[in-house]
């Protein structure tokens, strides 16, 4: 009887779990990089997980060791557009240690760091815009690029210290539609060289996404 091989068959199913979007110009159609999504994210193994495994998760690890699968994923793939959006926990953004253990993790893989755009929640920047860049400027010392998601929400103030340290903004193009909030937040990122780029979005809308400060679109729909 044959055995299975399951330690040769496991980084075949970590890389299976990535999943790349591309993240285009919308007037130019140019490759602006791709956006890396996986099933499960580190808060909702908190929430929803064992008490145990709450306690003893360490979001700097667990980030480190997506950066790691990414890599992985994208080497197998051939999928060469860059940088990566690499969703990032929260609790990694506050962790003196998550600068350090994501360096060593790529140091570990064929790329480098600059090709990561760590995507941070707009929540996770809910402390002092002090305490925030000094966050953001770990990051960057390492060599990462850091962006904030503000799909759900956008209530971070884009100091001038986090202005220049921030790469890239994530927003949803129908929230973007509706909020005038949202549209002021995008317009001063776009003046501060930030790259904004949009779910939800259409191609036909690229003129109107330009006009709010929009650059660029995740895997954006094609006209009905």
């Amino acid at each position: 009887m044959t055995s299975l091989n399951i330690h040769a068959a496991s980084p075949r199913l970590e890389q299976s779990r990535v999943r790349f979007l591309p993240v285009v110009h919308l007037l130019a159609g140019d490759s602006l990089g791709m956006a890396a999504e996986e099933a499960v994210e580190f808060e909702e193994r908190v929430s929803f997980g064992p008490a145990t495994v709450a306690a003893e998760t360490d979001p700097a690890k667990w980030l480190a060791d997506r950066l790691v699968r990414v890599a992985s994923a994208a080497c197998a793939d051939g999928a060469m557009a860059r940088p990566i959006l690499v969703p990032a926990p929260m609790a990694a953004l506050a962790n003196v240690n998550t600068a350090v253990a994501c360096d060593a993790a790529v140091r570990r893989t064929t790329m480098c760091q600059q090709e990561f755009c760590l995507m941070f929640s707009d929540a996770a920047f809910a402390a002092d815009a002090a305490d925030s860049t000094s966050r953001v400027a770990r990051l960057r010392k390492a060599g990462f690029r850091v962006g904030i998601d503000m799909r759900r929400s956008w209530h971070c103030g884009l100091s001038e210290g986090l202005r220049l340290l921030i790469d890239t903004i994530r927003v949803d193009a129908d929230a973007l539609e509706t909020s005038a909030d949202l549209q002021e937040v995008v317009l001063i990122a776009k003046e501060s060289g930030i790259l904004v780029v949009a779910d939800n979005a259409s191609w036909r809308d690229g003129d109107f996404l330009e006009d709010t400060g929009v650059a660029g679109a995740i895997a954006p729909r094609a006209d009905a």
